[in-house]
């Protein structure tokens, strides 16, 4: 039997914490969430992180298709969340206030989907062992936008969880006439 590379530990924990972080973000479009206090923060605090992130991308110079791949993944993600939070469902309390929502998950797990595959599709020359970090060939920077289709798929997924979390909040606010 032989030993396995000592390279490989650290590759294999930060695969197990990336499908715990996957795992976590699925959950949250699969099951009922609440709008308590807590609930509501997260939602409000979730699409400023993933607007800087696309913000960040968006700074790195990408060709024109690159840009207008990025309006397109955009517009793609809004419609996408405006059509969810239409199928969204409310929990309301006895004073009429929403107490928790269920997501549609077929939609958010389309989208949610997408975003994965797209992930591991870039990944897979790296986890495959064709190309190691640090060699000839693997630059980092080019890793998140040198493709128009990654940066697409990843602005689809941005503006999703932006606009639907608006939606969500802005739903939450008007009270259930009894």
């Amino acid at each position: 039997m032989t030993a396995a590379h000592p390279a490989l530990l650290p590759s294999l924990l930060g695969l197990a914490l990336l499908g715990l972080v996957l795992l976590r973000r699925f959950q949250r479009l699969a099951t009922p969430q609440p709008l308590d206090e807590r609930g509501r923060r997260r939602l409000a605090r979730r699409p400023v992180l993933l607007l800087l992130l696309a913000g960040l991308l968006l700074l790195a110079p990408h060709s024109l298709t690159g840009y207008g791949a990025a309006l397109l993944g955009a517009l793609v993600g809004a419609g996408l969340a405006f059509w969810s939070a239409h199928h969204t469902r409310f929990d309301f309390g006895a004073d009429g206030q929403a107490t928790r929502y269920v997501p549609n998950i077929w939609i958010g797990g389309g989208v949610f989907l997408l975003f994965v595959l797209r992930l591991l599709w870039r990944l897979w020359p790296l986890l495959s062992g064709q190309m190691q970090p640090g060699t000839a060939g693997f630059d980092p920077a080019s890793f998140a936008g040198s493709s128009p289709l990654t940066t697409a798929l990843f602005l689809v997924f941005v503006a999703y969880q932006t606009a639907y979390a608006w939606l969500v909040l802005h739903a939450a606010r008007a009270p259930r006439l009894a």
